[in-house]
């Protein structure tokens, strides 16, 4: 098991999948393993961007068992898009965020585990965040846990 592999596999899975879907295609899709404040400076980030992240991993040993055979891997999509000067895009700002959310949805229901990396056994969403207004940008995170073979 490669978790930089899998990480990989999510990104390359999701932006192939906004590409083909009858939503707007995102912008760019990043993985990234350091903290939202890094993120924000760097060079790459465009107008609206999709950061997958590795969280936690927790295993099961059951006795019977020499070593865990699954690792259950929390992972999050971190939505980050300009934030307009003026105020009557606002709007069209939040439901594009909205868009992108249910896009990652979509995706995790109708991929198959597999399609992303032969190691996954699932890939489930577990909660949105809510969406937090900062200076210049609006974020809001979309959780998942995976089931990945050890």
């Amino acid at each position: 098991m490669d978790r930089y592999a899998i990480l990989t596999g999510y990104k390359t899975s999701f932006s192939s999948y906004s590409s083909t879907d009858s939503r707007p295609t995102v912008e760019k899709v990043l993985k990234y393993s350091g903290n939202n404040f890094d993120i924000r400076k760097r060079a790459d980030v465009k107008r609206e961007v999709v950061v997958f992240k590795l969280l936690s991993g927790t295993t099961t040993l059951l006795v019977e068992d020499e070593k865990p055979q699954e690792l259950e891997q929390q992972f999050q999509a971190i939505i980050y898009m300009e934030q307009p000067d003026s105020h009557s895009q606002k709007e069209v700002i939040y439901d594009r965020m909205l868009e992108i959310t249910d896009q990652l949805f979509d995706w995790a229901n109708d991929t198959s585990a597999g399609d992303i990396h032969s190691d996954l056994y699932t890939v489930t969403t577990t909660s949105v965040d809510a969406i937090e207004e900062e200076d210049g940008y609006l974020s809001t995170n979309v959780n998942f846990t995976s089931i990945i073979k050890i």
